[in-house]
């Protein structure tokens, strides 16, 4: 048995041998690089959102007079203020006769008409009761508007009604006397008027002067033309805001100079006597300036007695053949642009304080003064242009916004230098520097523009300026009640005492039926007096 199991032990080993010989040989290993293509994954961006604006949707409607003068820049920058903020402006545009009225009648009625009112700031008083307040915007540093840049006349007197702001200064406006430099200069010329008057040419101090030199330089060919040239413009139809002109000629005779207390019953006043509110257009002083005032219509060009504000732009800066006038701060803009103005009045176009007077009526003791020195009583003609917020807009701070749009110093550096837009400098960075005005008209602008920005400066800076009337009431007293007869009365329709005296009266009148107390409150008001 040992020798069997032997024999099988074997065989076991033999058949394990042979099968593995048999068995399948070991497959090699063979690596290889496989590339599987994948397709990739493009993210595509969404479509953006665009970023909502405070406006979207929104659309604010401002009325104010016809353009180019003023309603001019609501139509240039509407397009940028949209941009910005996603609204629309709607831009109404009333005739200047009636844009007051058009207002009023909206307000009275509850009518829902305007979100937007840019006006004369001497009507405020009047609408006050139908704009937002400001403060609140103003005070916000996120929507003041750089109030502080604004000159203190224009911001705290213009804008403000009764402790409140309800508008923003949109324009700056003062007259000053403007007149060609290069006559002054011309050696014939000082040599024939000093032969004539007994004194050296020179550009007025006095309104005596004015007279002589508007005198001076009417009825002879001065440009060279074969045409016979003019000393004078002003305007003189009804209508036509020549009243401002009147209070030019009739305040440097009329308002004495207050004390370091400010105004007083008899220092600083030229409509009414702060104690009374009885009407000072009677006054001797007043006859003086107005019989001037007609006088000064020999010096002008034919037909003047229809002129309004428009002509004088033109014969000035444009036509070119008059010497001087009074005028708002559109001159040096005008003067600069080839394309309205002559070309010998390009960088000729001198500006300077409006003349005073050598004689000075004391109201208190009823008798002329003779002085040393000329009187000057510079008017804020106007006042300026400014834009309110009404109580019926549903959309205030939209309308507020582009307000504050053409408000800033940005825009509004662009619209003082431009004298179509009928805005003037109202900013310390309208008045402190040339840049802007050597940028829009080159260097040629710089002498005009040094000289007018003096003359406005003299103006502010003036003890005895005066603001343009602000109580209730002021459209009747003065547009529609002194503009008729002192117009009539310097085209020679009605005698000049009697068109004072009718005034008295009608203001009277007005004082009255609005109320002589309530009236004599806003009045002192206005004047700082309370």
């Amino acid at each position: 048995m040992k020798g069997n199991c032997r024999f099988l032990g074997l065989a076991l080993v033999l058949v394990a041998a042979l099968l593995a010989s048999c068995a399948a040989p070991t497959p090699e290993v063979v690596k290889e690089t496989v590339v599987v293509p994948v397709k990739e994954t493009v993210v595509v961006p969404a479509t953006p959102v665009p970023e909502a604006k405070m406006c979207d949707g929104v659309k604010v409607v401002a009325v104010t007079q016809p353009g180019p003068y003023i309603a001019g820049p609501l139509f240039d920058h509407r397009d940028e203020w949209t941009a910005l903020t996603g609204g629309e402006v709607e831009v109404v545009e009333v005739p200047y006769e009636d844009l007051y009225e058009k207002i009023m009648t909206s307000f009275a009625t509850g009518v829902h008409a305007y979100d937007i009112i840019v006006v004369g700031a001497t009507w405020l008083p009047d609408f006050t009761p139908y704009l937002i307040p400001l403060d609140d915007y103003i005070a916000n540093p996120e929507t003041n508007p750089d109030w502080e840049d604004v000159l203190p006349a224009f911001r705290e007197i213009i804008a403000k009604w009764e402790g409140k702001y309800y508008a923003l200064t949109l324009d700056g406006d003062t007259h000053s006397l403007f007149y060609r430099r290069h006559l002054f200069t011309d050696p014939e010329n000082q040599a024939n008027f000093k032969a004539k008057y007994g004194y050296d040419l020179a550009v007025p101090t006095t309104m005596d002067e004015l007279r002589d030199v508007a005198e001076f330089f009417t009825g002879w060919d001065w440009t060279g033309d074969g045409q016979p040239d003019y000393g004078w413009a002003q305007p003189m139809a009804r209508g036509t805001q020549s009243h401002w002109w009147f209070w030019d000629f009739v305040a440097p005779f009329c308002v004495m100079p207050p004390g370091p207390e400010g105004p007083d019953r008899y220092h600083g006043q030229l409509y009414f006597d702060p104690e009374t509110m009885e009407p000072l257009v009677n006054e001797p002083c007043m006859l003086k300036g107005l019989e001037l005032y007609k006088e000064m219509a020999k010096f002008g060009p034919p037909g003047m007695e229809a002129w309004g504000v428009g002509e004088i732009r033109s014969a000035f800066p444009s036509t070119g053949n008059v010497a001087m006038t009074f005028e708002w701060g559109g001159f040096p803009g005008m003067c600069e642009d080839p394309a309205f103005a002559d070309p010998a009045a390009i960088g000729d176009c001198g500006t300077a304080p409006r003349p005073g007077s050598m004689e000075l009526w004391d109201r208190e003791n009823q008798k002329w003064l003779t002085l040393d020195e000329p009187n000057t009583a510079p008017l804020l003609n106007f006042g300026g242009w400014v834009g309110a917020v009404t109580k019926t807009s549903e959309n205030p701070d939209c309308a507020y916004d582009f307000i504050k749009f053409l408000n800033s110093p940005e825009i509004s550096s662009q619209d003082v230098v431009i004298g179509d837009t009928g805005f003037n400098v109202y900013r310390y960075s309208h008045v402190r520097d040339l840049t802007i005005w050597v940028e829009a008209w080159g260097e040629v602008a710089e002498q005009d523009a040094k000289e007018y920005l003096d003359a406005v400066r003299a103006d502010l800076e003036n003890p005895n300026v005066i603001i343009d009337l602000r109580i209730p009431g002021k459209p009747e007293y003065v547009d529609t009640v002194l503009d008729l007869h002192v117009s009539a009365a310097i085209v020679g329709e009605e005698d000049p005492a009697k068109a004072l005296q009718t005034i008295y009266d009608e203001w009277e009148k007005i004082t009255e039926r609005l109320g002589r107390d309530s009236q004599n409150m806003f009045y002192r008001k206005m004047m700082g007096m309370d």
